[in-house]
C-alpha cells in the first residue's frame, strides 16, 4: 500500500485506532519474552520497513467451501519479500509509524510490543493457544485452519482460513486459533461472505449464548478473558461491517443503503437479528464512535423509508417493532430525535408522512385506499352485520397500532428535555401545516391524510390522560396566557371566538414572560389536533355521504341512457366501460366511508376524546365565569364584559366540543357516561343563555343539536342520554328553558343566505328538547314566571312561534294541493301526454313531495309546541298583540281542512309524507280548546272575516267524532266554544251597527281597524293602536314610517285621542239607543192621533 493515504483511508484508520486501542506510539521497550510466550522484539522484522500488498487469490484452495474467498494478504518487507510482516489490518488503523514503533492492533487484549508482527506470531504459539481456545473459537466463528475439518460437531459448515493458514505454515507456527489472530481471521472470513454482517451477527449471537452458558457453569478467569476478547473483537468487526463496508469488498462494488436496516427488521432472536446485548454493546461505544450511532439512526431512517411505501395490508408490524425496540434505549431515542430526518425544515403537510422519521409510522391506517378496499370489498352486496364485523376487525387492528404509536411518542417525551422539545415541535408541525384540512374544499394532495391526523389526535389524547383526573385538580395548571408567549400552535389565521383579526393581533402582540409548562403544551396541541384530526374526519364523513348519494343518482340516470346504444355495439361497449368506471369509483368511496366510520365509532377512542373535551369545557367555563369551577358555582347570564383572553381564542375551542359531542350524541350516545353529562349540559346552556359570547351562529346552533340528539329516545333511555340530566340538574332547571327560548328568538336571523331555512331546523330541535322537559312541573312554573315577569321577551317568542306555525302549515297544505293536482293530471293523461310535459310534471311532483315531507315534520312539532304552551299559558296567548293573529291562523287552516277545499288535499299514500289530515285537525282543535275560556279569543275568532264560518265548527266535530279522535266531553266543549263565538259575532255585529262608519282619524293606519289604545310614534308622529305597533316591533325594531330605531317604551300614550274616541263611541251609542227607542215607540203607537 502506498504511504500516501486518501482522506477516506485516514478517516477509517482513525476510527479503527479508536476501536482497537490507543493511537499513541509506545516507547521503546527492553527486549524480553512476552507474557504470552511470544518471541522477543529482536526476532521480528522492523515494522517501519514492512509493506502490505493486497491481491486477489489466483485460485481457491481445493479443500475450502464454495464461499467467495477474501482477498489474499501478502505481507512483505520493503527490504525483502518475506511473508512475515505486520498485522494485515494495521494499514487501516494508522499511518505506518516512522520511529520503529508498531501501531496498536485491533483485537489485542493489551498494547503490542515493538516487535510488531513477530510478537503476534509468537503469541499464537504461547500457552494460551490451548485446544479449548482453538476449539471454541472455531465453533463460535465457524472458521477452521484444518482443511480436513469442514463441519463442526453440529454439522455446520466451517470456513477455511486459507490465507491465515498459509502464514502460519510458512512461519512454522501451530495451526491453532487464538484471540490474538482473530483480527486476521475475521477480516478473511467476513470478506468472503456477502454481506459480511450476516456472518458477523451469527458469530455474535453464538458468542453471547455461549458466554451466558459459560458464566453459569465456570469460574475460569482465563477462559472468561478469552470469551470477552472474542466478544469485543466480534463487535468491532460488526461495527466495521455496518459503517465501513468497503474494507470487506476489496475494490468490489459496495451495496448501497444502510447495512443495519435489514437486520433490524428481523426478530432479535433470529440468527441475523439485532438483539439486546448487541444494542447495549453498541450504545457503550457511542461516545467514541459517532459513526456507529449514525449507522443505527440511519437504519431506523431506512426502515421508515421502506414503511412509507407500505400499508396496513402489508407486513408493517415488523417495521413498527423496530422503532418500538429502539425507543426502549434512551441513548438511541435521543440520537433519533437529533436526526435531521426527525423534522426536516419546511416539510409540507403532504410530505410529513414520508419525509420525517415518525411520519411513516403514523401514516399506517385503514383509511388508506387499498386497505379500505380490502376490508370492505363489494360494499353494496354486504349486509350491515357483515360491514359491522369488518369495522370491528379494523378497529382492533388500529387500536393495537395506535397503542404502539403512543408508546413510541411517550418514550421520546420521557427521554429528556431535548427529545421532548423535538417531539413537541414535530407534533406542532403536523398540526400547523394542515390548516387547509378544514377548508370548504380541501385538496387532499396538499394536506396529510385523515388516518395520519387521527393517529396524531389519538396519541395526544393519551398524553393528556395523566393530568385529566376526575377532580380537575390540575386544570388550573393550563395557562390561559399560552398564546401570548411563544406558542408552538399557530393560530394567526384562525377565526376567533368573538374578535376580529385586528383585535386578536393587537391582543397577542402584548407578550408575557415565562415558558409554558408541559401540561399547557400538550393541552393546546390536543385541542388543535382534534380540530384538524378527528373533527376533520367527521366533516369528511359527511362529505362522503353526500358524494355517495350524488354519485348513485348520477349512475341511475346514466343507466337509463343505455337503450340508446343497444344497436351500436362499439358505442355500447364504451358506455359499459364508462358505467363500470363510475361504479368502481362509487365502490371506492363506499369503502372509504365505511373505513372512516369504523374508526370514528371506536368506543375506546371516543371515550378518551370525551374525557379530554370535558376538561376543555371546564377550562372554558372557568375562563368566562371567573370562578374556580367546578368547586365553585356560577350564575347566568355571564358578565357583560367578556374576557379578552376568551374572545381572542381560536373558534375551534368551542367547535371541537360541539362537533365532537354532536357526533357522539347522534351516532353513539350510549358511550357517554353520566359523569360527563353535567358539564356538557352546562356548557350548552351557558353559551345559549349568554349567546353574545360566541360570534358564529352555527356554533351556537350546534349546541342545540347536542341537546336534541341527547334527548332522542334510546332502548334503555326513554328520554335519551341527556333527558334525565335536563330534568334533574339544578343548573338546567334554572336556566335551560330561558336559554332555549332566547335562542329560538335569536336564530330568526343568522346572517347567511340560508337563514330562512336554517331557523326551522334549529327550532325543530328546540321543540324536541322542550317536549322532553315539559312533563317537569318546575319548567312549567318557570315558563309562567317568565311570561309574567319578562312579558316583552315572552310575547316576542310567541309571535315568532305563530309566524312559524303559520308558514309551515301554509306551505305543507299548499304542497299537498300541488301533489294532488299533479297526481290527478298524470293519472288521467296516461300515455297521451307528451314526454317533455310528462317529465316536467314528474319533476314538479318530486319537488312538491320533498317539500311536503320536510314541512310536515316541522308542522307536527310546531303544532305540538303550540298545544303545550297554550295549555299552560292561555292568558299570554290571548293578549291584544297576539290573539287576533292566532285566531286568524287557526281559522284559515280549519277552513282548509274541513271546508269545501278539503278535497284538494287528498293525495296518494299520504302516510309517506307523515300527513294525516284528521290527526292534524284534531291537534288544531286542541289549541282552540286550550283557549276556549278566554273571551278575547272568542271575539278574535268571530272577527276573522276571511275564514270564520259556523259550519266549519260543525264539520270539524263530525270528522273527529267519526274517527274517534275526540271524546264526548271534548266534543261538548267544542260545541260550547262554537256557541260562544257565535254570540261574540252577534255582539260585534250589534256594536258595529251602533257605531257605523268611524272617522278616519280613529282608524289604525296599518291594520285599518278602529283603535282601542292609541299611541303616537315619537319621530314620525303617526298615531297607531298600541297592540299594532307592539306586534310590529316584535319582528322589526324600527318606526314603520321613517325607519328610525324604535322601542315600545318610546311610544307616547295619546290620551287626547282616546278621550275623543270614547266620547264619539258614547255619542254614537246614545244616538243609536235613541233611534231604537223611537222606532220601538213608533211601532207601539198604531192609533191615529
Amino acid at each position: 500500500m502506498s504511504d500516501q493515504q486518501s482522506d477516506a483511508d485516514k478517516i477509517r484508520n482513525k476510527r479503527l485506532a479508536k476501536l482497537g486501542g490507543s493511537t499513541s506510539t509506545p516507547p521503546p521497550a527492553e527486549p524480553k519474552q512476552s507474557v504470552s510466550g511470544s518471541p522477543t522484539a529482536e526476532e521480528a522484522p522492523e515494522p517501519s520497513k514492512s509493506k502490505i500488498n493486497i491481491t486477489k487469490p489466483t485460485s481457491p484452495p481445493a479443500d475450502t467451501t464454495t464461499q467467495k474467498q477474501p482477498p489474499k494478504i501478502n505481507i512483505t518487507s520493503s527490504a525483502s519479500n518475506t511473508k512475515n510482516g505486520t498485522n494485515p489490518f494495521s494499514h487501516l488503523a494508522n499511518k505506518p509509524p516512522t520511529d520503529g514503533a508498531v501501531a496498536p492492533e485491533i483485537g489485542t487484549p493489551r498494547p503490542p510490543s515493538q516487535s510488531g508482527r513477530a510478537s503476534r506470531t509468537s503469541e499464537r504459539g504461547g500457552p494460551k493457544s490451548t485446544d479449548w481456545e482453538d476449539s471454541n473459537l472455531s465453533n463460535l466463528f465457524r472458521i477452521t485452519l484444518d482443511p480436513e475439518r469442514v463441519k463442526d460437531i453440529h454439522g455446520n459448515s466451517l470456513f477455511l482460513l486459507s490465507d491465515l493458514r498459509g502464514e502460519l505454515v510458512g512461519s512454522g507456527r501451530p495451526l491453532k486459533l487464538s484471540t490474538s489472530m482473530l483480527d486476521d481471521a475475521l477480516l478473511e472470513a467476513a470478506s468472503a461472505q456477502r454481506p459480511p454482517l450476516n456472518f458477523l451477527l451469527g458469530c455474535w449471537k453464538r458468542i453471547v449464548r455461549f458466554s451466558r452458558h459459560f458464566k453459569n457453569k465456570n469460574t475460569d478467569d482465563t477462559k472468561a478473558e478469552i470469551l470477552n476478547e472474542a466478544r469485543r473483537i466480534c463487535m468491532s468487526y460488526c461495527s466495521f461491517a455496518a459503517t465501513m463496508l468497503d474494507m470487506f469488498y476489496d475494490g468490489d462494488a459496495v451495496p448501497p443503503g444502510n447495512q443495519l436496516a435489514g437486520h433490524l427488521l428481523l426478530e432479535p432472536e433470529h440468527e441475523k437479528g439485532i438483539d439486546h446485548d448487541f444494542i447495549m454493546e453498541a450504545i457503550s461505544r457511542f461516545p467514541e464512535d459517532e459513526a456507529l450511532k449514525e449507522a443505527f439512526v440511519g437504519g431506523v431512517e431506512e426502515v421508515g423509508r421502506k414503511l412509507a411505501s407500505l400499508s396496513m395490508n402489508d407486513d408493517y408490524k415488523s417495521y413498527v417493532m423496530v422503532l418500538r425496540r429502539f425507543v426502549q434505549y434512551p441513548p438511541l431515542t435521543l440520537a433519533l430525535s437529533e436526526s435531521p430526518m426527525f423534522l426536516p425544515p419546511n416539510t409540507p403537510a403532504q410530505r410529513i408522512e414520508k419525509d420525517t422519521l415518525l411520519g411513516p409510522f403514523f401514516r399506517i391506517s385503514p383509511v388508506q385506499e387499498e386497505v379500505a378496499l380490502n376490508y370492505f370489498f363489494s360494499p353494496k352486496t354486504r349486509d350491515k352485520g357483515n360491514i359491522a364485523n369488518s369495522q370491528n376487525a379494523l378497529r382492533m387492528t388500529l387500536q393495537t397500532h395506535q397503542h404502539e404509536l403512543f408508546e413510541i411518542v411517550d418514550r421520546f417525551i420521557k427521554c429528556g428535555k431535548e427529545s421532548r422539545e423535538r417531539t413537541l415541535d414535530w407534533l406542532a408541525h403536523c398540526i400547523n401545516t394542515n390548516h387547509r384540512k378544514r377548508a370548504m374544499r380541501s385538496d387532499p394532495r396538499h394536506v396529510s391524510t385523515d388516518g395520519f391526523m387521527i393517529n396524531i389526535t389519538v396519541v395526544l389524547d393519551r398524553l393528556c390522560e395523566p393530568f385529566m383526573d376526575a377532580s380537575f385538580s390540575k386544570v388550573g395548571r393550563i395557562e390561559a396566557e399560552y398564546f401570548r408567549r411563544q406558542p408552538r400552535v399557530d393560530i394567526k389565521d384562525e377565526t376567533k371566538i368573538n374578535a376580529d383579526q385586528a383585535t386578536a393581533d393587537s391582543f397577542y402582540s402584548l407578550k408575557v414572560g415565562g415558558e409554558s409548562n408541559f401540561i399547557s403544551e400538550i393541552f393546546f396541541l390536543t385541542v388543535a389536533a382534534h380540530h384538524y384530526g378527528i373533527d376533520s374526519a367527521h366533516q369528511r364523513l359527511e362529505g362522503l355521504r353526500r358524494d355517495i348519494k350524488h354519485f348513485e343518482s348520477q349512475v341511475e340516470k346514466f343507466e337509463q341512457e343505455r337503450p340508446k346504444y343497444e344497436h351500436n355495439p362499439a358505442a355500447l361497449q364504451r358506455f359499459d366501460e364508462a358505467l363500470k368506471k363510475q361504479k368502481d369509483m362509487i365502490e371506492k368511496v363506499h369503502c372509504t366511508y365505511y373505513a372512516i366510520e369504523g374508526i370514528l365509532l371506536d368506543e375506546l377512542s371516543q371515550a378518551r376524546s370525551m374525557s379530554f373535551m370535558r376538561y376543555v369545557i371546564v377550562w372554558l367555563i372557568r375562563l368566562v365565569s371567573g370562578v374556580d369551577f367546578p368547586r365553585q358555582k356560577f350564575t347566568l347570564p355571564l358578565p357583560p364584559e367578556q374576557p379578552d383572553i376568551f374572545k381572542c381564542l381560536p373558534q375551534y375551542f368551542v367547535e371541537d366540543i360541539v362537533d365532537h359531542f354532536k357526533f357522539v350524541t347522534s351516532h353513539m350516545p350510549h358511550v357517554i357516561s353520566p359523569t360527563q353529562c353535567d358539564e356538557l349540559v352546562m356548557v350548552c346552556i351557558t353559551f345559549l343563555r349568554s349567546s353574545d359570547y360566541i360570534q358564529n351562529p352555527y356554533v351556537k346552533a350546534n349546541l342545540v343539536s347536542i341537546l336534541h340528539y341527547g334527548v332522542f329516545p334510546l332502548r334503555n333511555h326513554a328520554k335519551g342520554i341527556l333527558g334525565d340530566i335536563l330534568n334533574a340538574l339544578p343548573f338546567a332547571l334554572e336556566y335551560l328553558l330561558h336559554a332555549l327560548m332566547q335562542f329560538y328568538i335569536e336564530c330568526e336571523t343568522t346572517g347567511t343566505h340560508t337563514q330562512f331555512y336554517d331557523k326551522f331546523n334549529i327550532r325543530y330541535e328546540i321543540f324536541q328538547v322542550i317536549k322532553c322537559i315539559w312533563s317537569n312541573p318546575v319548567y312549567r312554573d318557570h315558563l309562567e314566571s317568565e311570561a309574567n315577569v319578562n312579558t316583552e321577551f315572552f310575547i316576542k317568542f310567541v309571535n315568532l312561534l305563530l309566524n312559524d306555525v303559520t308558514y309551515v302549515l301554509f306551505e305543507s297544505l299548499q304542497s299537498f294541493e300541488t301533489i294532488a293536482t299533479l297526481q290527478t293530471e298524470l293519472r288521467q293523461s296516461g300515455d297521451d301526454m307528451e314526454e317533455t310535459d310528462k317529465t316536467q310534471k314528474e319533476e314538479a311532483l318530486d319537488d312538491a313531495q320533498r317539500k311536503a315531507k320536510s314541512y310536515m315534520s316541522l308542522t307536527g312539532e310546531s303544532i305540538a309546541t303550540l298545544q303545550l304552551f297554550t295549555d299552560s299559558l292561555a292568558s299570554q296567548f290571548t293578549t291584544p298583540e297576539v290573539v287576533q293573529r292566532l285566531a286568524d291562523m287557526l281559522g284559515y287552516n280549519l277552513e282548509l281542512l274541513v271546508g269545501p277545499k278539503q278535497t284538494n288535499l287528498k293525495v296518494e299514500n299520504p302516510e309517506q309524507y307523515g300527513f294525516n289530515p284528521a290527526r292534524l285537525l284534531s291537534d288544531i282543535m286542541d289549541v282552540y280548546l286550550n283557549l276556549s275560556n278566554k273571551t278575547s279569543f272568542h271575539f278574535a275568532i268571530a272577527r276573522d272575516q276571511r275564514s270564520y264560518k259556523p259550519k266549519n265548527f260543525e264539520n270539524a266535530a263530525r270528522i273527529v267524532g267519526r274517527r274517534g279522535l275526540k271524546g264526548s266531553h271534548e266534543l261538548q266543549r267544542w260545541q260550547q266554544l262554537a256557541d260562544k263565538v257565535r254570540e261574540s259575532k252577534e255582539a260585534d255585529d250589534i256594536e258595529e251597527d251602533e257605531l257605523g262608519e268611524p272617522p278616519k282619524e280613529f282608524m289604525d293606519d296599518l291594520l285599518d281597524i278602529i283603535m282601542e289604545d292609541p299611541v303616537t310614534l315619537p319621530t314620525s308622529r303617526v298615531v297607531l293602536d298600541r297592540s299594532t305597533i307592539r306586534q310590529h316591533l316584535l319582528s322589526d325594531p324600527h318606526d314603520p314610517y321613517n325607519r328610525s330605531p324604535l322601542k315600545i317604551e318610546d311610544v307616547i300614550t295619546n290620551d287626547e285621542m282616546r278621550e275623543k274616541m270614547q266620547a264619539w263611541k258614547q255619542e254614537r251609542k246614545a244616538l243609536k239607543a235613541a233611534e231604537k227607542r223611537k222606532e220601538a215607540g213608533d211601532a207601539m203607537d198604531t192609533t191615529p192621533g
